[in-house]
């Protein structure tokens, strides 16, 4: 090799050397960048965990309360949990982010996006006539306004019914199937919908708003002709498992793994014990008696997951999930209702949720486009707790501790 060429190599071989000590010296600062940054986003969720946790410690105490559960998703996708009390007070069995809860009507989110997912597929059509597809049955006739209803009606709440949930012809059933049929006998949707045959609508349909399970309770029966398939099938199918939400369970059994004890006042509406879990860990009704009004337990950590995939996307094409908050209309007291969510006015914007009640449990989710932030709660405990206040307050204190 000429000396040239043995000049020309040493100065390839230390460019080569410089080259490699710089990349090495360039991914351990990237390395430590990522540390320092994953130290920071660590420090600072567990300062935002601290803060809501005194804050539902304070709400416990306050409303006294067994037990309380919350949880909150950052922009990027960071979820804090926060929980106070007890999951069985008369057990001293403590709470944690594992601890399920009924979710009552916070389940209308996950039929409604159902039913919107559906419709893109082709498999059913939310402005068409519901007699479409049940008009066949010997009930529809007795329906109200049963040749104007559509889905989106009953997803809206704008079909006129009455709520079957509050009859004296339900709680008598309800209260028969309780004393006399054997154990999970469940009254099937088409009877549950019977107290709201024959009756004076409300309205017309269409032209104005009236709250009530009928509504879910029937677009579910729709959904289920439609497609021959459970709503709740579909749901665990397309939504929960795809997404990973294992806290999320159809209420399917009296029986629910990891379900808080409920508590709620020893005089109520459905005549039901005021504790909710007798000592084999048996509700004392069947939760599937919501049907597809409701029919889920769940954990707030699973709550705040599943708003962020409704609204960030992937459980539905960003398309259809505007469909479910698209032209919402009011409700008469302040907020909104698109499908199966509510808009409430905060002082963060809109927010979109539901807030959910059964008897012995609360739960409310919300989230908040502008902040995409999203929060849940959930108490083992059905009244003497304002669960929208609380909601916004978490947001609140989620928002002030997060750095972007």
């Amino acid at each position: 090799m000429s000396r040239r060429a043995r000049w020309v190599w040493g100065l390839a071989a230390t460019a080569a050397i410089a080259a490699a000590v710089g990349a090495s010296m360039w991914r351990r600062h990237g390395d430590e960048q990522a540390r320092v940054e994953a130290a920071r986003d660590a420090a600072e969720l567990a300062a935002i965990e601290r803060s809501v946790e005194k804050l539902v410690a304070d709400a416990r105490e306050s409303a006294g309360l067994p037990g309380i559960s919350a949880a909150f998703a950052l922009p990027d996708g960071r979820i804090g949990t926060a929980v106070a009390g007890y999951a069985d007070r008369d057990r001293e069995v403590r709470m944690t982010p594992d601890t399920r809860f009924l979710a009552g009507s916070v389940g209308k989110s996950f039929h409604a996006a159902l039913a919107v997912a559906l419709a893109r597929d082709g498999a059913i059509d939310l402005d068409a006539p519901i007699s479409r597809w049940i008009g066949r049955e010997k009930w529809f006739a007795h329906l109200p306004n049963a040749r104007d209803l559509t889905l989106r009606h009953l997803l809206q709440h704008r079909s006129g019914l009455i709520d079957h949930l509050y009859t004296f012809e339900f709680l008598a059933r309800e209260l028969k199937l309780r004393m006399f049929e054997k154990d999970g006998a469940l009254i099937p949707p088409e009877q549950l919908i019977e107290p709201a045959l024959d009756r004076e609508p409300k309205f017309r349909a269409g032209t104005g708003f009236g709250y009530g399970d009928t509504n879910y309770v029937l677009a579910g029966i729709v959904i289920q002709r439609a497609t021959g398939r459970s709503p709740f099938d579909q749901i665990e199918e397309r939504f929960l498992g795809r997404l990973g939400l294992s806290g999320i369970v159809p209420a399917r059994s009296r029986r629910i793994p990891g379900l808080a004890v409920g508590y709620q006042l020893p005089v109520n509406p459905f005549l039901l014990p005021p504790k909710m879990l007798d000592g084999g860990g048996a509700l004392p009704v069947h939760p599937m008696l919501e049907s597809t009004a409701g029919g889920f337990a769940a954990t707030p950590r699973d709550l705040v997951r599943w708003a962020k995939a409704l609204f960030e996307g992937p459980a539905l094409p960003a398309d259809a999930a505007t469909e479910m908050i698209r032209n919402p209309v009011a409700t008469g007291d302040g907020r909104c209702y698109g499908l199966g969510l509510y808009c409430y006015a905060t002082p963060f914007g809109r927010a979109w949720g539901h807030s959910g009640w059964f008897p012995g449990y609360r739960s409310g989710m919300l989230y908040f486009p502008r902040t995409r932030i999203a929060v849940a709660l959930q108490a083992n405990r059905d009244y003497a707790l304002n669960s929208d206040a609380l909601l916004i307050e978490i947001a609140r204190r989620v928002m002030d501790g997060s750095r972007r």
